[in-house]
C-alpha cells in the first residue's frame, strides 16, 4: 500500500508529536511502501522512543503500586495510567506522566516511598505534586481527583473515594467500575476542552473505550451522571465525532470544525482557547460578544482562570489584581506572551464564530 501523493509526511509527523500519537500514527505510516528513507528514519526513531518511554512506565507503575499496596498507601491510578491498559496494546496510548490519586492520610509515606524509587520533588501545586526521575519518568501525585477551581460539583461528585472498588487480588489501589471510569474520562477531557482545549487523541480514547465497553455499560445510569456532571451534551459530540472520524460515520460543517480546532489545540491545548468559552458565555445569555471583550478576559482573566497558575488566590481572592500584576510582567517578554497579544490583535470575525459555535454547543457551565 502507498501513501497518497497528496498527504504530507511533514504534517503528519508534526500532528503525531502535538497530539501524543508517535507511536498509533507513524508506526502505521510506517508500514506504507512510498517512503523515503529520510523520513523513515525520522519515525523510526520517534515510534523507538514512545515504545521505550511505555515499557518504562508500565514497569514504574507496577513497581509504584506494589511499593505502595505493601505500604498501605490507598491510591487509585488515573487518566492515562488506566487508559493504556483498555487499548489492545499500552504502547498504543501514550502518555506524558504517571498520574495517581493518594488518599490524603497517605501523602507523606508515598512520598518516601517516591523518593526512595528514585524521585525529587520537580514542583508542588496546589491539587498535585510533581515528581522527575531522569532521564523521562513523570509521576503526579493528586490530592484530589478533580479541580474544584474548575467546577465545584464536579470537584464534590469525584471526592475522596467513594465511587471507587478495590481492584480484584489489592488491599490498598482502586479503581473505577467500567461506567464510572468512563464519566471520569468524559469529564477530565470536558475539563481541558473548556480550559484550554484538548487533542484528537481524546477521541481516540472514546472510540477504543466504546469499543471494548458499548455493549455492557449501563446507558441509562452513564445519561443520569453525565447530566449531574453537566457534560452529557458534550459526551454526546464527541461520541459522535469518534464514530465520524473512525467508523466513516457521516459529518457535518460543525464536526469538521470541531475536529479541526482539536487538532491544531494538540494534547494540551493552549492558553489563548480559554476565551472562547466566555463569547459562548455571553451568547448563551442573550449577548454578543465581540474581540474588544475577549481581549479584556485575556488580560484581565477570573479568579477561577487565575487560581490554576496562582493557588493563593483560592483563599485570598481580593489579591487577584496583584496576580494580574504578576502575570502581566511575567508575559512582557516571554514569546507565549507575545504570541498571545499578536493573536488577539489578529484575531478573524469568522474565527470568533466558529469557535464561539463550538463552544455553545457543547453546552458546558462550569462554576466554582
Amino acid at each position: 500500500m502507498e501513501l497518497p501523493q497528496e498527504i504530507v509526511v511533514e504534517q503528519i509527523i508534526e500532528i503525531a508529536s502535538r497530539n501524543h500519537m508517535d507511536y498509533l500514527l507513524l508506526g502505521a505510516l510506517l508500514k506504507l511502501d512510498n517512503l523515503s528513507d529520510e523520513h523513515k528514519a525520522v519515525m523510526k526513531k520517534c515510534v523507538m522512543v514512545s515504545l521505550m518511554r511505555t515499557m518504562t512506565q508500565v514497569a514504574e507503575l507496577k513497581a509504584m503500586e506494589k511499593r505502595f499496596e505493601e505500604a498501605g498507601v490507598k491510591n487509585q491510578p488515573m487518566k492515562g495510567a488506566r487508559m493504556k491498559f483498555i487499548y489492545p496494546r499500552p504502547e498504543m496510548r501514550e502518555m506524558s506522566d504517571i498520574d495517581v490519586l493518594i488518599d490524603a492520610d497517605c501523602m507523606n509515606t508515598a512520598t518516601d516511598i517516591l523518593k526512595d524509587m528514585g524521585y525529587s520533588l520537580l514542583q508542588s501545586i496546589k491539587h498535585h505534586d510533581i515528581y522527575q526521575k531522569p532521564p523521562m519518568m513523570v509521576v503526579e501525585a493528586h490530592r484530589v481527583m478533580y479541580d474544584k477551581t474548575v467546577d465545584g460539583e464536579q470537584h464534590r461528585y469525584f471526592s475522596s473515594f467513594s465511587k471507587t472498588i478495590l481492584r480484584e487480588g489489592m488491599k490498598y489501589t482502586y479503581d473505577f467500575n467500567t461506567e464510572d471510569f468512563y464519566v471520569y474520562m468524559m469529564a477530565h477531557m470536558a475539563k481541558h476542552f473548556y480550559a484550554r482545549g484538548c487533542g484528537i487523541r481524546n477521541i481516540v480514547d472514546v472510540y477504543v473505550y466504546q469499543e471494548k465497553f458499548g455493549s455492557v455499560m449501563d446507558r441509562a445510569y452513564l445519561k443520569e451522571e453525565l447530566k449531574k456532571c453537566g457534560i452529557l451534551e458534550f459526551t454526546e459530540h464527541m461520541e459522535k465525532l469518534a464514530n465520524i472520524w473512525l467508523k466513516g460515520e457521516k459529518s457535518s460543517g460543525f464536526y469538521e470544525d470541531l475536529f479541526l480546532y482539536m487538532m491544531d489545540s494538540g494534547i494540551y491545548g493552549k492558553d489563548e482557547n480559554g476565551i472562547w468559552n466566555k463569547f459562548a458565555e455571553e451568547k448563551m445569555k442573550g449577548k454578543e460578544a465581540t474581540p474588544s471583550q475577549l481581549k479584556r478576559w485575556y488580560y484581565f482573566p477570573p479568579v477561577s482562570y487565575m487560581a490554576e497558575y496562582y493557588p493563593w488566590l483560592e483563599e485570598h481572592a481580593w489579591l487577584l489584581p496583584i496576580a494580574w500584576g504578576i502575570r502581566f510582567c511575567r508575559g512582557l517578554f516571554k514569546k507565549k506572551g507575545v504570541h498571545k497579544r499578536e493573536m488577539l490583535q489578529e484575531i478573524e470575525e469568522d474565527k470568533v464564530k466558529t469557535y464561539q459555535t463550538i463552544y455553545q454547543n457543547m453546552g458546558l457551565h462550569f462554576k466554582r
